[in-house]
């Protein structure tokens, strides 16, 4: 059984209208030829679809089903149509972005925004890694781009990237943690007893790394920042967290930055895709995000 998507789109017209008549008004056609596609449709699918009653008709229990089950199927054809096109046009139908997880949420909300309203057909997903996780999603081809690739690119084979500038890191405890009234640069002599709260590394195929962590140091592994900075305010650990995030709570008193004797760098930040099939969208992203106007926030900049 071959039905076109042209015939089901008749039956459907002739469904929503009750009437042949109407429904050869519609397609500028006389209506012994859509009756005659009626006809053939049924002959094909070996059912009755409609019940003739005088000028107008009724769809059998049968010819309900079809109408409801060919909804999907019409769907289908005209994604894949769409997407056929979209693709001969370099226009990829998906594109997967990897996050570097001290990305201002804020400026990655207003890229995806501006991203649906330029590519709505496009299918984006967004996924966070942390440290070597986002080159290691890159290279493994889990992401077709990354924002916020941390210190250096691994291997320039088959890699576009780009500076996007460098994040700037506080060494923040509570206003209440026995670290607090210290008034000279903290030695790593003093920040082994405490434990570090530390986001672990999401690279599967690169050595996984640590954004600090002293030899002899315990670590405490939580999902996010969010969760870091509770448990730095509770006392329960110490570490680095990026300064765009500390900034709010320092000014308000809610924590404490301290001076060290060995003070964490700033993160060198790249954007970064593979060179190989890359399409209209993934060089809208990198054109988008080489802006400085955006760059510059992605560091946390204002």
């Amino acid at each position: 059984m071959f039905i076109s998507d042209e015939t089901i789109r008749v039956v459907h017209l002739v469904a929503k209208y009750q009437s042949i008549t109407t429904a050869a008004e519609q397609l500028n056609k006389v209506p012994s030829a859509i009756s005659y596609t009626i006809k053939k449709a049924e002959e094909s699918i070996g059912a009755e679809l409609f019940i003739r009653k005088g000028r107008y008709i009724e769809l059998t229990p049968a010819g309900s089903y079809f109408i409801e089950h060919s909804k999907t199927i019409l769907g289908d054809l005209d994604a894949l149509k769409r997407n056929t096109v979209l693709i001969h046009d370099g226009i990829e139908k998906e594109l997967s972005v990897a996050v570097n997880n001290i990305i201002p949420t804020a400026t990655l909300v207003e890229f995806i925004r501006d991203f649906e309203r330029e590519f709505s057909s496009t299918t984006l997903t967004v996924n966070l890694e942390v440290y070597n996780g986002c080159w290691d999603a890159l290279y493994s081809k889990r992401a077709d781009l990354v924002i916020g690739a941390p210190h250096s690119v691994p291997s320039t084979e088959g890699i576009i990237s780009e500076p996007i500038g460098q994040l700037e890191w506080d060494f923040v405890v509570s206003p209440q943690h026995p670290l607090a009234g210290h008034l000279q640069p903290l030695e790593n002599a003093e920040l082994r007893q405490y434990s570090a709260i530390c986001i672990r590394d999401t690279a599967v195929n690169f050595a996984p790394q640590q954004a600090w962590l002293l030899e002899g140091q315990k670590p405490l592994f939580v999902p996010d920042f969010a969760t870091a900075i509770a448990l730095i305010q509770q006392n329960v650990g110490i570490g680095y967290i990026p300064h765009h995030l500390a900034l709010p709570l320092l000014n308000n008193g809610q924590l404490l930055k301290k001076p060290m004797q060995e003070h964490k760098h700033a993160t060198k930040l790249f954007l970064a895709a593979r060179s190989d099939g890359m399409g209209k969208v993934c060089r809208w992203c990198m054109d988008y995000l080489l802006q400085p106007a955006v760059s510059g926030k992605l560091g946390g900049g204002s």
